[in-house]
């Protein structure tokens, strides 16, 4: 969004020509409805109370890591910016028979292959979806079967996307930082190249332990 148009919505939103949810969607592009506003509503509440902890370990380190101290205004922000990111992870993640559609399979073969720990699936709700790093267009990312297994079941959804999609210092192509998925991809499916993504899943949740 430039930033006319950014001007343009605060003046509106701050005058009250615009609800918060339309300025939200004009913002961020991500659209939000009441019920899941609501939702963040009830979890900027409870962090708030005595015996709630003010930020998870997960969102101290990122503001600790932006420059952000924890004050409540930081943890609200906190809060939003990870329900959006979340939100949006939902819409662009993988139903089972999306899946099954994906790989040209049955959407009883993917949940075996989920009960193989060959492709990774979170719940929302009353579904199970696979987070769209898992996927190429035409099917699943090479080898990342070899190394799904080394995902934690428990491990939050947005970790699983970020760590399989944020360059990597210790995985190097042409003097440039990539993926796990872009290593995937392009390497060879060696043993040294599964085992070197590998390094890097087992590092990650070794620090987050």
């Amino acid at each position: 969004m430039s930033d006319a148009a950014t001007s343009s919505t605060k003046d509106r939103f701050m005058h009250g020509d615009l609800p918060f949810e339309d300025a939200l969607k004009e913002v961020t592009g991500t659209e939000l409805d009441r019920s899941h506003l609501w939702h963040i509503l009830e979890g900027l509440a409870s962090e708030r109370s005595a015996t709630a902890p003010v930020l998870s370990a997960h969102d101290a380190q990122i503001l600790d890591k932006a420059g952000f101290v924890a004050d409540p205004l930081a943890a609200a922000s906190a809060r939003v910016d990870r329900d959006i990111r979340m939100q949006n992870l939902v819409h662009a993640s993988l139903s089972i028979p999306e899946a099954a559609e994906r790989l040209g399979v049955t959407p009883a073969r993917i949940r075996q292959i989920l009960a193989e720990h060959k492709l990774w699936a979170f719940t929302s709700g009353r579904n199970r979806l696979l987070p769209p790093a898992q996927f190429t267009s035409a099917g699943q990312v090479p080898h990342l079967d070899q190394i799904v297994s080394l995902l934690e079941v428990d491990m939050h959804p947005l970790s699983v996307q970020a760590l399989l999609t944020t360059p990597q210092q210790s995985l190097i192509v042409e003097g440039e930082p990539v993926s796990i998925v872009a290593w995937l991809t392009g390497c060879a499916g060696t043993e040294d190249d599964i085992s070197q993504a590998a390094d890097v899943i087992t590092a990650a949740q070794w620090e987050s332990a």
